[in-house]
């Protein structure tokens, strides 16, 4: 699709959670969590095509979602019930044949599965937050989010084996390599309080984007890490969510607890700085063009309430879009077709 429309889809509860199913490349599928104390939670995959549901059973509020980068099948989900700590599980979800395929929005009368559990967490002094895949290695490595404390984790069969950890204060950014076992890089005061989302270049080694509490959107080098590399107002109160393109880094998401979705061009500190030619400079073959400027390119308000996460299509439609706010509602937009003719062209 080349136009810059989009759609919205309520589930009717409180949502915190999405994710785009990584190993689906045929078609833009996510993951959405629900997050409620006082009704049955629900995991649902939702194929943007659009809009078609499955909807599985969760124990306890979803908090996040890590679906296997591998295999479609595999989703990691960190979860609450009441009175309890927050735990992390690894579930199978059923074959596409196996679960049943609800269409149409607004159906609140999807029937929902029960998911397969594979393996539980052990269980850490700090409750767990997150949990992310190694998407580059071969063997099934994890890695987790404990307030202060990071862990990384390997799946043995039906166990998880804790590996090694890392301990950050709660405004600072930092990191570790499995290589090295040791801190990669710190940044102190990266968010005046709290540093509240994170993201990879997917192009370019070293380089994040951040947001946090203070409504900015950073981006870093980690070889130099005692400033930004830019910095940019983004939001006016929390910055929830941050997510590069994963082709195009010159292409950011954010989105924030203003009840609003941004979408940024930051072509200056991409891999491939985009350019703009006048007519003179297309008769010039060495003519390089002028820069074009890092901007929002747009706004969007289809939520009313906080945006807790937005994420990009990984199959499918490349330039899709897709947020979800806390009110349950999800919104489905596109980069605008004269964005996207500035990269391709």
């Amino acid at each position: 699709m080349f136009g810059g429309g989009g759609c919205s889809f309520s589930f009717g509860t409180k949502v915190r959670t999405l994710e785009s199913v990584l190993a689906e490349k045929d078609r833009a599928q996510f993951f959405v969590g629900t997050s409620t104390l006082n009704q049955p939670n629900h995991v649902e995959d939702d194929a943007s095509g659009i809009i078609t549901r499955q909807v599985f059973n969760h124990r306890g509020e979803v908090l996040s979602l890590a679906p296997s980068p591998q295999d479609p099948q595999l989703l990691v989900t960190c979860g609450k019930q009441r009175g309890q700590q927050a735990g992390a599980s690894l579930w199978k979800l059923p074959s596409a044949e196996e679960a049943p395929v609800h269409l149409g929005e607004e159906d609140g009368a999807a029937s929902a599965q029960d998911l397969e559990q594979l393996a539980a967490f052990p269980v850490q002094k700090l409750p767990v937050s997150e949990v992310a895949w190694d998407a580059t290695a071969n063997i099934s490595t994890l890695a987790s989010s404990h307030e202060t404390l990071l862990r990384t984790w390997q799946l043995d069969g039906g166990s998880v084996e804790a590996q090694d950890k890392l301990e950050l204060d709660v405004s600072m950014l930092g990191g570790t390599t499995k290589r090295a076992k040791q801190d990669s890089v710190s940044i102190e005061d990266a968010h005046p309080s709290a540093a509240l989302s994170l993201d990879f270049n997917p192009n370019k080694p070293y380089a994040i984007a951040s947001g946090g509490d203070d409504g900015r959107l950073k981006f870093w080098d980690l070889r130099y890490a005692r400033k930004p590399l830019l910095a940019m107002n983004a939001h006016s109160h929390w910055v929830w969510s941050t997510r590069y393109h994963p082709q195009h880094d010159q292409l950011v998401l954010s989105g924030g607890s203003d009840a609003t979705l941004a979408l940024w061009r930051v072509s200056s500190i991409s891999s491939s700085p985009l350019v703009e030619l006048d007519e003179r400079d297309l008769m010039d073959e060495t003519a390089g063009g002028a820069a074009v400027a890092d901007t929002l390119i747009r706004r969007i308000e289809d939520h009313e309430d906080a945006v807790y996460a937005a994420r990009w299509a990984t199959g499918g439609d490349a330039w899709m879009f897709v947020s979800v706010s806390y009110d349950g509602r999800l919104a489905v937009n596109h980069v605008p077709s004269t964005e996207k003719y500035k990269i391709l062209l």
